[in-house]
């Protein structure tokens, strides 16, 4: 079985885990230019995904249908939070929602690499 996380720090999804569980506030402004590149890579890329509102992702927040949005991008998480090194808690708990900064907190941008089989839409810009 192919492990998404091969060369990602378990350490990285155990802290990100620990800062959604405690709902402790995630710093802001920390790699804005880093995450802007990578959101204008993963748009261009992901041209192809159709555009949903943030109504259209609140809708999908159900322990069998968890969407998250990190940064302008939608993925379907349904079968990883299950997998999720820190817990299914932690993605559960984003589901619907906008997740970028709680994923940069302690995610590199690579890590999305991983789950380009998981992309379903690009969040429209409001």
């Amino acid at each position: 079985e192919n492990n998404r996380l091969e060369a990602n720090s378990l350490l990285e999804c155990a802290v990100f885990g620990t800062i959604v569980g405690q709902k402790v506030p995630v710093k802001k402004g920390a790699s804005l230019v880093t995450r802007a590149a990578t959101q204008t890579q993963q748009k261009s890329a992901t041209a192809e995904l159709p555009e949903i509102t943030m109504e259209e992702l609140a809708m999908h927040n159900t322990e069998e249908d968890i969407w998250v949005a990190i940064d302008g991008v939608v993925y379907d998480f349904s079968e990883f939070a299950h997998e999720h090194p820190a817990g299914f808690a932690s993605i559960y708990d984003l589901a619907g929602k906008d997740g970028s900064e709680a994923f940069a907190a302690v995610h590199n941008a690579g890590l999305l690499e991983d789950f380009e089989e998981d992309k379903r839409a690009i969040l429209k810009s409001t």
